[in-house]
């Protein structure tokens, strides 16, 4: 005996539609019945997108373009003026366009990290500001860089103990803060005199040595994530 799927009508082992709503009864254990695909036996296959020859293609671009801009320059003033600064932009952009060719978190960083040094370090030179951007830029941006490298270093280590790691990395912040206005203070005075920093980096420390204190509290934690709905 079986029933349709549509009205749930009883039916006949004789009767191919239902005879109340008119729906055509399937029978799977009869051979002879062909079943209609509920979708299309042809699949569409989607390219996925090189990444690598857009990067590529578009680097490739990009050198084209500061070429014009030297030649325009050249040919216009005799000399390289404006165009410098054009192709520095250039630089800047293929430096941070490769990153997405670089799966190492290390590499790309440190690519962006020299892009940014270099398009900088054309600005200075041919403003004269060598000196700011030796007393003031290389060393923010080296400090940066570094606490990036700390904290991807500390991140990707191992999976366990991420309230531990984030109150690291928050206690790596109040030293590059201080290092921060190390920089400026040889840049505006030629000499270390430490004032605001300290008064930034004194809560830092406190709250990154009191979320190190609570991370070895696993019962503290578990309450917290309860209280919180984690």
């Amino acid at each position: 005996m079986s029933y349709c799927v549509n009205c749930g009508v009883k039916l006949a082992k004789s009767e191919k539609k239902c005879p109340l709503c008119n729906t055509p009864v399937i029978n799977p254990n009869k051979k002879d019945v062909v079943f209609e695909p509920a979708y299309p036996c042809i699949v569409e296959k989607y390219k996925l997108i090189n990444y690598k020859f857009v990067l590529k293609l578009i680097l490739m671009i990009l050198v084209v373009i500061s070429i014009i801009f030297f030649l325009c320059d050249f040919v216009l003033t005799k000399s390289l003026t404006w165009s410098v600064y054009a192709v520095a932009i250039m630089l800047y952009l293929s430096c941070h366009l490769s990153i997405m060719a670089v799966k190492n978190l290390y590499i790309s960083q440190s690519i962006g990290f020299i892009g940014t040094e270099l398009f900088v370090f054309v600005i200075a030179y041919l403003n004269n500001g060598m000196h700011w951007f030796k007393y003031l830029v290389l060393p923010f941006l080296s400090i940066l860089w570094l606490y990036i490298m700390l904290c991807i270093f500390f991140f990707k280590k191992n999976k366990k103990g991420m309230l531990r790691k984030f109150s690291l990395c928050f206690l790596f912040s109040s030293i590059a803060v201080i290092g921060v206005e190390c920089g400026i203070d040889l840049y505006r005075y030629e000499a270390i005199n430490l004032s605001w920093s300290l008064y930034a980096a004194l809560p830092i420390v406190v709250i990154g040595l009191l979320v190190f204190a609570i991370s070895f509290n696993r019962k503290l934690i578990e309450e917290i994530k309860q209280r919180i709905f984690i």
